[in-house]
């Protein structure tokens, strides 16, 4: 359970961080001459525009090589690396390599020839991916991969292109003809996995030495994605499924379908003949336009001696009005103090859905789907299934049990446990129920939990004492108290959550948000810590680590007039 918790903060971290870095602030205006080598047919992008101290913020974050790279990992990639091919032991060498030098910021930049402060592509030219980092440093930047190269006895070659000069490497063992290219050029360093089945022009689109004809330089796609989804222009990503859908159901529709038609050596396969008739084409377009895709932003709070503050948002944008409108109702009540903003407290976790109307926001959503007019053979075939397996009973009667019930929320500001019994020893700690009506959501409990039948609940702004009525809360020897306002249930436990559930109770009931959920790290291993080392266990060497890396971190998931929406809130201090 303990590793599980810490691989669980890692990632969030890793995944905010990465999200963040990768699209992060700019001036008002998208600005980079590099954006003329993106071609505007791309399916993915994302972009950072402004320069983000990397090496400060992996320094801030303090992960050490043992919660990196620990003895179970590193034995792993040993036994993989030793069955594996030339090219798959080139994999390995690159992220071992990659794992070490991040836990040495102060060598970040030696190792890796990337800039301290640096600005970065990705992006898709055809199938190709292509990943580009301003450097420094061209010599250490190719010999981060000369190391990997040598370490896996991977076949690698100099080549020329209309006279720029790249490194290719051979995977050939893992797909004919697939090959990583690597080069430095105007102070970026481009790496893209390619295929020397492909033209030369792909090739120089590849490595940036040729801009293509409509590119994301001279189109207006990323400033009107911007101002549609009122976006910060610090920095953008999107998905386009319209591509995604051009590749898949033609072959020349764009530059990623012509570039699968290498993989069909024997003509199109039948299970995809089908894709491409003409009311596949039709009806892929059409939801395409209604399921644009992902869009990402970013922005850079913060950035200086105190610490990095970043906050990002991701939409998954919908044209159908339908759509929208059962998506909306499946929005509940979340306290806007813990609706994925930075929170004082070590944790809290906010689950937000009016129950009452669960089903019928899925009867919006599923009879959108099931009556949506169709003729696509695949698409209709999908349909008469989903309209067999109607949910809509199920739902009916989960939704009984709790009806009235709009959010409910669990805020830890602090807490000891005794790690032989697995009980609490003390504890700072918030639980809300928010309803329409607290009494009668109370009412129904007590008819399913028979402990509950003897308890009254206070009058609204009054509180009791839990312990004195339940007696398994008595045990523990904790001071827990129940309050009830117009809306709320809370219990409590602690000053800190005493001053929190009075805050609010006086909050009004509003649909907005599904999903959130807040963590300061430094708090909550430090806890852990003190509990292991009251226990007499031995410390693990991640779990120190993460004590050492102060970092808040705030999301919330919700829907706005656009889609389903993810925002992520996140500070690191020096």
């Amino acid at each position: 359970m303990r590793k599980t918790l810490i691989a669980a903060a890692i990632i969030a971290a890793g995944v905010a961080g990465y999200y963040a870095i990768n699209k992060s602030s700019t001036p008002s205006s998208i600005s980079l001459s590099e954006l003329d080598y993106v071609p505007a047919d791309t399916a993915l992008f994302s972009g950072q525009f402004t320069p983000l101290d990397l090496v400060a913020y992996l320094k801030s974050l303090g992960m050490s090589a043992e919660q990196l790279n620990n003895a179970e990992m590193q034995q792993a990639m040993t036994e993989l690396a030793a069955e594996a091919s030339p090219a798959v032991r080139f994999g390995l060498a690159l992220f071992q390599d990659y794992i070490t030098t991040l836990s040495n910021p102060d060598d970040f930049v030696k190792n890796t020839g990337i800039a301290s402060k640096t600005r970065s592509l990705s992006y898709l030219v055809g199938a190709a991916p292509v990943l580009r980092f301003e450097v420094t440093d061209a010599a250490a930047f190719q010999a981060f991969f000369e190391r990997a190269a040598t370490q896996s006895g991977v076949e690698t070659q100099t080549k020329q292109l209309a006279g720029h000069t790249y490194q290719a490497y051979s995977l050939n063992e893992l797909l004919d003809g697939l090959e990583l290219l690597v080069s430095v050029d105007r102070g970026w360093g481009t790496v893209a996995l390619h295929s020397n089945k492909l033209p030369e022009t792909h090739r120089a689109h590849a490595l940036a030495q040729q801009k293509p004809a409509k590119n994301l330089g001279n189109t207006s796609k990323l400033a009107d994605m911007s101002q549609k989804y009122q976006l910060k222009q610090d920095g953008l990503g999107f998905l386009s499924t319209e591509q995604l859908g051009l590749a898949f159901t033609t072959t020349d529709g764009n530059q990623l379908a012509q570039d699968l038609q290498l993989t069909f050596t024997a003509g199109l396969p039948e299970a995809l003949q089908v894709w491409h008739t003409p009311a596949c084409q039709t009806d892929v377009a059409m939801l395409t336009k209604t399921w644009p895709g992902l869009v990402m932003d970013a922005e850079i709070k913060q950035q200086n001696a105190a610490g990095i503050v970043l906050s990002s948002k991701m939409i998954i944008p919908t044209e159908s009005k339908v759509a929208l409108d059962g998506l909306q109702k499946l929005q509940g009540f979340i306290p806007k103090s813990l609706n994925g903003a930075l929170h004082p407290s070590m944790f809290y976790l906010g689950l937000g859905t009016e129950i009452s109307q669960i089903t019928p926001a899925i009867s919006i959503l599923w009879a959108g789907m099931t009556e949506l007019s169709l003729t696509c053979e695949p698409l209709v075939a999908l349909q008469q299934q989903m309209k067999e397996q109607n949910p809509m009973m199920m739902l009916a009667m989960a939704g009984m049990a709790a009806n009235g019930l709009q959010g409910m929320s669990v805020t830890i500001n602090g807490f000891s446990m005794d790690m032989a019994t697995g009980q609490p020893t003390a504890a700072d700690a918030l639980v809300t129920l928010s309803a329409d009506n607290p009494q009668a959501l109370f009412t129904n409990a007590q008819a399913m939990l028979p402990p509950l039948a003897g308890i009254t609940l206070p009058a609204a702004g009054d509180e009791m004492s839990v312990s004195e009525i339940f007696p398994p809360i008595a045990a523990l020897g904790l001071d827990v108290r129940l309050q009830a306002s117009d809306n709320h249930l809370l219990l409590y436990v602690g000053d800190k959550a005493k001053a929190q559930a009075a805050t609010i109770a006086t909050e009004k009931l509003n649909k907005n948000g599904i999903l959130s959920f807040g963590m300061d790290y430094k708090q909550f291993f430090g806890a852990m810590s003190a509990m292991i080392s009251a226990s007499g266990q031995p410390m693990p060497p991640e779990l120190e680590s993460m004590m050492n890396t102060d970092m808040q971190l705030g999301m919330s998931f919700g829907v706005d007039s656009h889609g389903v929406v993810l925002t992520t809130e996140m500070k690191v201090s020096e």
